[in-house]
């Protein structure tokens, strides 16, 4: 089996930016690289001395990671923008698919080889000595060329990010599109008009209103692929994701590397075991075959038994009528004898019978001796041949037993094998919910940190809310509370409702972690509500103090907090 090429798309209703900086290894640094573990405390599968090689293309060209000044979340939105998408609530029912996910790759053993060529790597144990890696031109050309198939199906202008990773355990790239197809027009129609075709953000209009269609979709991507790319590079045609067995499913999938190994050792002990009932059949099938043998050699041999044992019959009666000729001949001679002594009768007579007679038994003796002679050989050749038959009995029997031990043991061993495998994927189901809930948990604390990063006075708002009642209302907020809160929300940057919920989601993970009661951020969380439309009750009353010089309007808050301070230290 060749090497093959292997696409993974995945729809996204939103592209975070947790996830825009993992894939540009934005803000990334050694730490970042040291931390990421396995739930058994195991090295992951980032390189930090391989960072260097990543590289992304932009606008057909090869350029170092982080090229863009935009991050790649922030794209989305600006080409969300430019084709009019209106974004929805987080509450929202059937939000659409607004991303196409891609994690383009193959075979390990030939994608390094296109990105490493002959060069040594540690792939296990990465350290210092892989700054003397270089990046091979032909992992740069495979890039373009996807870079250029994907161009040509999606538009250059949605693709929003294109990554290749060469610090991880397998190259791969990263892309993801904007899905943009041609929808009907919205709105109201004029009698006797058609509505016309727009170009719009449409998931279904791009791989199909359907499942099948998703399929049909999916399975021509890959042939299309394959002919426009993977072919110039020694990559198969990928097969198609149904056709493959859970553990390539599960392979397929983008894991960390103590769930890959998992899954590989999975996938050897199959392959073992196949080779193990393989090994195992083909000794039974020889044996089988020397069985069929050794009964055509016991047919062959009861065939010489019952030749042999009627030729004994037959010399047996033979040498029974020879011996009943002699006693008759030896009984003639002597009555004869006792004639001549009596002379009764012509002497000369009785001599010639007699005579005749001697001749006679000479010749019977002479047989006689010839077949007792046979008669020995005979009965030496039917216990040969009776010997050899007991022979191949045994081994047939011996033959047959230990077949029958064989299969038994295969079976016993499958059995335990089987046991072994089922139980090597419950821990990789168990490894994966752990994956998938630490992969969740780190996506949140990534967002933490974003939004921590980004509004540093969310650290202040949310000690405000952590300081109130179980009750908080109004006049629960002292006037620096209450600035804190205005003050983060109106320098978030965003909405002043999402910096809201985004302050208050802050907030109620600081609760948890407190093991605060939950009530009082649900309570909190009105409050900031309140001060997020602006009409905290304190906060307006001591933002009528300010001079009638400093203008007027929601606009004013941010250059008021200063003075709301000195006034609240007053």
């Amino acid at each position: 089996m060749g090497a093959k090429a292997a696409i993974h798309m995945e729809p996204m209703k939103s592209f975070n930016s947790a996830q825009s900086d993992e894939n540009e290894r934005r803000g990334k640094d050694k730490d970042w690289y040291d931390r990421e573990k396995d739930y058994k405390g195991a090295t992951n599968h980032y390189d930090w001395y391989r960072r260097r090689l990543n590289f992304e293309v932009i606008n057909g060209k090869i350029v170092p990671q982080l090229s863009h000044s935009i991050p790649a979340y922030e794209r989305l939105q600006n080409r969300l923008d430019e084709l009019g998408f209106r974004s929805y609530k987080a509450t929202a029912k059937n939000v659409p698919n607004i991303v196409m996910d891609f994690v383009i790759g193959g075979d390990r053993e030939r994608l390094r080889q296109m990105a490493f060529g002959e060069q040594q790597v540690n792939f296990d144990l990465p350290d210092q000595k892989n700054n003397q890696v270089k990046r091979e031109k032909t992992i740069e050309r495979w890039a373009l060329d996807t870079y250029r198939w994907a161009c040509k199906r999606y538009g250059e202008e949605n693709i929003i990010g294109f990554n290749v990773h060469l610090d991880e355990t397998t190259p791969h790239i990263h892309m993801q599109v904007v899905p943009v197809g041609l929808v009907q027009k919205r709105g109201r129609l004029k009698p006797g008009k058609e509505r016309e075709m727009v170009k719009a953000v449409s998931f279904a209009a791009v791989v199909g209103k359907n499942p099948e269609e998703l399929s049909q979709y999916k399975e021509d991507m890959h042939t299309d692929y394959h002919l426009q790319v993977g072919c110039k590079y020694g990559l198969e045609r990928g097969t198609f994701f149904d056709d493959l067995s859970e553990e390539e499913k599960a392979l397929r999938k983008h894991r960390s590397k103590a769930e890959y190994n998992a899954l590989k050792d999975t996938q050897k002990m199959i392959e073992d075991n196949k080779k193990t009932i393989n090994s195992q059949e083909e000794t039974i099938e020889k044996q089988a075959t020397m069985i069929n043998d050794q009964k055509q050699q016991l047919y062959d041999i009861n065939a010489q038994v019952k030749q042999a044992d009627r030729k004994l019959k037959g010399l047996s009666t033979m040498l029974h009528n020879l011996e009943q000729q002699r006693e008759a001949l030896e009984i003639d001679i002597a009555a004869l004898q006792e004639m001549r002594e009596k002379r009764e009768g012509d002497i000369q007579d009785i001599n010639n019978r007699i005579g005749e007679k001697q001749r006679q038994l000479a010749e019977v003796n002479f047989k006689l001796e010839d077949k007792q002679q046979k008669l020995i050989t005979a009965e030496q050749q039917l216990q040969e041949v009776t010997a050899k038959k007991k022979e191949v009995e045994n081994s047939i029997k011996t033959l047959a037993d230990d077949a029958i031990r064989r299969h038994d043991n295969m079976n016993e061993k499958l059995k335990e094998a089987d046991l072994a495998i089922r139980n090597k994927r419950k821990e990789i189901a168990k490894m994966d919910k752990t994956g998938e809930l630490s992969q969740a948990q780190k996506h949140i604390e990534d967002r933490d940190a974003i939004i921590y990063r980004r509004w540093p006075e969310a650290r202040n708002a949310i000690e405000a809310i952590h300081q109130l009642g179980s009750t908080p209302s109004a006049r629960d907020f002292t006037p620096q509370q209450a600035l804190h809160i205005e003050h983060a929300l109106v320098t978030s940057g965003i909405d002043r409702i999402d910096a809201a919920k985004d302050l208050l989601s802050l907030a109620q993970k600081d609760f948890e972690n407190n093991r605060t009661w939950q009530g009082w951020v649900e309570n909190a969380g009105r409050e900031v509500m309140r001060i997020a439309n602006g009409t905290h009750q304190r906060l307006t009353a001591l933002l009528k103090q300010q001079p009638k010089d400093a203008g007027g309007g929601p606009s004013y808050i941010t250059d008021l907090t200063d003075w709301a301070g000195n006034q609240i230290q007053r």
